[in-house]
């Protein structure tokens, strides 16, 4: 992404379809042959927490500001709807974007800790 045609350009990085909470843990449990669980965090607790200031080291972390500018799209239910659905990937990467079925399935591509979930 560090090339001439990709500075100064803003992406929205999608998949083919949106994809519910639901569908990813079904996926996942599939493809781990594992149950998997999650709880669905209130937004509000999680803005709340970044309003009040981080307490810990760890809390700081940029994946932890990521997820809660996830979560506050989600809220919006903006990403349910097709039309939010981005072709900049194939624009890139001249290919269509993987499925998660398909993600999931091509370990020959994944971390050893992933390997080691899905195979």
């Amino acid at each position: 992404m560090y090339s001439k045609p990709h500075v100064r350009k803003e992406y929205t990085l999608t998949g083919l379809q949106p994809i519910s909470d639901d569908d990813l843990v079904c996926a996942l449990a599939k493809h781990s042959k594992r149950p998997i669980f999650y709880e669905d965090l209130p937004i509000n607790m999680l803005v709340q927490k970044e309003e009040d200031g981080f307490t810990s080291v760890d809390d700081v972390d940029w994946k932890v500001r990521d997820f809660i500018g996830l979560e506050k799209l989600k809220a919006t239910g903006l990403e349910e709807n097709i039309g939010f659905i981005s072709h900049d990937i194939e624009k890139i990467c001249k290919r269509k974007p993987e499925t998660v079925d398909q993600y999931l399935e091509a370990t020959e591509s994944m971390t050893p800790l992933e390997k080691w979930i899905f195979e």
